[in-house]
C-alpha cells in the first residue's frame, strides 16, 4: 500500500512539474512579445492649448528598427471625441477641446514587411476649476504632469523643470513643496509656460472672508458679542501647521454707535434700531476687503409663559418685539449663525427639546404627546415656558350611531387642562355637533365633521343608519365573533350559514323578511330582486364606504349564472368601513374590509 501511495504522489508531482514549465513557457513568449512593443505606454494627457509627438513614446530600441518612411498617424474610429484634437502627418497632436481620442500608429520593421498597428490613446483635460480659501494649500492636477518642483529636488536651487505663471498674486507656489498657497482675495488663473506656449492649467475661485449671516439681530441687555466669519483662519485663534498663512484680526467699526456700540469685549446693543458693523482685512499680498453687516437691535418679550401644539404643527413661539433676522436657539451663542449654512438661512434646522424642536426663524414643531418646561435664546436674550404637546385623533375612521340617537364624540390624545377644540358639521340635517362634542343623528345618511383641536384640522364621517339595521349590524358583527361555518345543505340550522341566509336570518329578527316570514331564506340574487321591487336600492355600482351605513347591503355577481343581475353573493356593511359575511373560502363568518370591485347593486331594506 505504502508503494502506491508513493507512486500516487511521484504521479502528481510530474504532472504539477509539466504544468509549471508550460506556464513558464508561455509567461516568457508573453513578455518577450511584450517587449517588442513600438509604443513604451499605451496613454498619454494633456491640457487643452498643449501639444506632444506620439514618437516622444516610442522605445528607442524599436524605433530604430522601424523604416522611417512606414509609420502613418490617424484617427481611429474608436475615439469618443475624434475633434478634440489636431494630428499632423508626423504625428504631433494638438490639443483642442476636452475629450478622448485613439491614435493608431501603423508601421513596418526593416526585417519585417508585414504591417503593424499600435494604438496610442489620448485623454484631453479641461482647465481645472478649483475652490479655496485664504490660506489653504492646494496641490493642482497639473502638478501630477509638470511638476514645479522636479528640477529642485534633482539639484538645481530655484529652478523649476515647468514654469507656472498666474493672473494676479493672489497665490503663489508654497516653498515647502506643498502646491501653492492662496495669500489674496482675488480669483486666479493659472498658466503652464512652455517655450513659446501658456498653458491654462486652472481656475482658482477664491473664497474670501464674508460673514456668517448676511444679516443678523442681537437683543439689548446682552452680553458683547463679534459676528461670525467665514473662509478665513485667524491667528488669535488658530492652531494651524507653523508654516501656515494666517489672516489677521479684522479692523472692527460702526456705523451708529448709539444702536451698538464697540467695546474691548465687543459690540453691545445699546438701543433698539438699525445700524452696520465694519470689519476691514489686509490680506498678506496687501489686498484690502471691507465686509458690512446689516444689524438690528432688538427688544424681545414671551407673551405666554405657555404655547399648546399637537404633534405634527408648526406654531411660532410666544414672543414679541422680534424681526426678520431674529434667531431662536437652545443654545445662547447660536445668535452668531452657528446652526446656518453660508447663505444664512435661518428656517431649515434648529434646536431639539424632548417633544419639539425648534427652528431657527422661532417655529416650534412637537413630535411626541408631552409635557416639558424649555429654556431658549432670541437674539441672545434667555427665556423659559411651558411646552404641552398633544396628539388628537379619532381611534376610527367613522362614528356610527342611529336615528335619533345622541352620544359625545370621543377625541383622543388631548390635555386635560390646556386643549382647546372646536366641531363642524357639513351635513346638519344628517349629524348636528355641538361644541363641545356631542353629536344628535338627524337621519339616516352620512355627515362629515370637521375637528379642529390644538392646531391640527381632521375629520371624521357619521355613518346614521336606521335603528333596526343599525342594531342588524351589530348582530352580524357579533356572530362574526363566534364559532361558525359556511354551509349550502345546513344553511338554516343553528352555526352554519351561507351569504345570504346570513342576512336574511339576521334581518328577520328585527322585522324585514325580503318576502319569506319563515322557512327557507331566499338566495342572493332572491333578496336583490326584492330590493329592487321594493325601491330600496340606492346604488347599482360600487360606492365608496363614505357613502354607506350600518345595515345597508352589498350585491357582487362574479359570473353568468342566469339569476337577478347575475348575483352570486351578498354582504352586509356593518361600519367604518367593514362587512361582515359568510365566506366559503374560510368557512366561517368573517368581519372584513368592505370589498368594492365586483359590486352591481347596493339596498338600504330600512331608511
Amino acid at each position: 500500500m505504502a508503494g502506491r501511495k508513493r507512486e500516487k504522489t511521484f504521479f502528481y508531482q510530474g504532472i504539477f512539474a509539466v504544468c509549471l514549465l508550460l506556464f513558464s513557457i508561455v509567461a516568457f513568449r508573453y513578455v518577450a512579445r511584450a517587449d517588442v512593443y513600438l509604443l513604451n505606454g499605451s496613454s498619454g494627457r494633456i491640457f487643452i492649448g498643449d501639444s506632444l509627438t506620439v514618437s516622444e513614446f516610442f522605445v528607442k530600441e524599436e524605433a530604430d528598427k522601424v523604416l522611417p518612411e512606414s509609420l502613418q498617424y490617424s484617427v481611429s474610429e474608436e475615439s469618443e471625441d475624434a475633434g478634440c484634437i489636431a494630428l499632423s502627418p508626423d504625428g504631433t497632436v494638438l490639443a483642442v477641446s476636452e475629450g478622448n481620442v485613439a491614435i493608431q500608429v501603423t508601421y513596418q520593421l526593416t526585417d519585417d514587411s508585414s504591417q503593424r498597428t499600435e494604438t496610442f490613446y489620448i485623454t484631453v483635460l479641461a482647465p481645472e476649476t478649483v475652490t479655496a480659501k485664504y490660506g489653504e494649500k492646494i496641490w493642482l492636477a497639473a502638478f501630477d504632469m509638470y511638476n514645479p518642483y522636479q528640477e529642485a529636488d534633482l539639484g538645481e536651487e530655484g529652478i523649476g523643470a515647468y514654469t507656472y505663471s498666474f493672473s494676479n498674486d493672489s497665490v503663489v507656489l508654497d516653498q515647502g513643496r506643498e502646491g501653492i498657497v492662496v495669500q489674496g482675495f482675488h480669483d486666479v488663473q493659472v498658466y503652464l509656460e512652455k517655450t513659446t506656449t501658456k498653458i491654462l492649467v486652472a481656475n482658482i475661485e477664491v473664497n474670501a472672508p464674508k460673514f456668517r449671516r448676511a444679516r443678523m439681530a442681537r437683543a439689548t441687555k446682552t452680553d458683547a458679542f463679534y459676528p461670525g466669519l467665514l473662509n478665513c483662519t485667524l491667528d488669535s485663534y488658530s492652531d494651524y501647521a507653523q508654516d501656515a498663512i494666517y489672516l489677521a484680526e479684522p479692523q472692527w467699526s460702526v456705523e451708529d454707535e448709539e444702536i451698538v456700540t464697540l467695546t474691548e469685549s465687543g459690540f453691545l446693543a445699546a438701543a433698539k434700531g438699525t445700524t452696520k458693523i465694519m470689519a476691514s482685512f489686509t490680506a498678506k499680498n496687501g489686498d484690502n476687503l471691507i465686509l458690512t453687516l446689516p444689524v438690528t437691535v432688538t427688544d424681545p418679550k414671551l407673551t405666554k409663559n405657555m404655547l399648546v401644539t399637537a404633534s405634527g404643527i408648526e406654531k411660532k413661539a410666544p414672543v414679541s418685539g422680534t424681526c426678520s433676522d431674529s434667531i431662536f436657539s437652545k443654545n445662547k451663542d447660536d445668535y452668531s449663525g452657528s446652526f446656518e449654512d453660508e447663505d444664512g438661512d435661518t428656517s431649515a434646522e434648529g434646536s431639539g427639546f424632548k417633544y419639539a424642536n425648534m427652528a431657527l426663524n422661532g417655529t416650534l414643531k412637537g413630535f411626541q404627546e408631552g409635557t416639558e418646561k424649555i429654556t431658549f435664546f432670541v437674539d441672545g436674550r434667555e427665556f423659559s415656558m411651558t411646552l404641552v404637546i398633544t396628539n388628537p385623533r379619532y381611534a376610527k375612521n367613522t362614528f356610527t350611531m342611529y336615528k335619533g340617537l345622541k352620544k359625545a364624540l370621543p377625541i383622543l390624545g388631548l390635555h386635560q387642562k390646556y386643549s382647546t377644540i372646536s366641531y363642524a358639521s357639513a351635513k346638519t340635517s344628517v349629524a348636528a355637533v355641538t361644541k363641545t362634542g356631542n353629536v344628535t343623528a338627524k337621519k339616516v345618511g352620512t355627515a362629515k365633521l370637521k375637528i379642529k383641536a390644538d392646531g391640527k384640522t381632521f375629520y371624521v364621517w357619521v355613518e346614521v343608519a336606521a335603528k333596526r339595521a343599525y342594531q342588524a349590524a351589530k348582530r352580524e358583527i357579533a356572530i362574526s365573533k363566534t364559532k361558525t361555518k359556511y354551509s349550502q345543505v345546513k344553511r338554516m340550522l343553528s352555526g352554519f350559514y351561507d351569504c345570504s341566509s346570513l342576512v336574511s336570518r339576521v334581518y328577520r329578527k328585527f322585522g324585514v323578511y325580503f318576502g319569506s316570514k319563515s322557512g327557507w331564506s331566499p338566495t342572493a340574487a332572491g333578496i336583490g330582486q326584492w330590493c329592487s321591487s321594493h325601491n330600496k336600492v340606492i346604488a347599482k355600482k360600487a360606492l365608496d364606504y363614505t357613502k354607506l351605513v350600518p345595515g345597508d347591503l352589498v350585491f357582487y355577481s362574479y359570473t353568468k349564472n342566469g339569476r337577478y343581475k347575475n348575483i352570486s353573493h351578498i354582504e352586509m356593511y356593518v361600519g367604518n368601513g367593514m362587512s361582515v359575511s359568510a365566506s366559503s373560502s374560510r368557512n366561517a363568518v368573517v368581519h372584513y374590509g368592505y370589498g368594492t370591485n365586483s359590486v352591481v347593486m347596493i339596498a338600504r331594506p330600512l331608511k
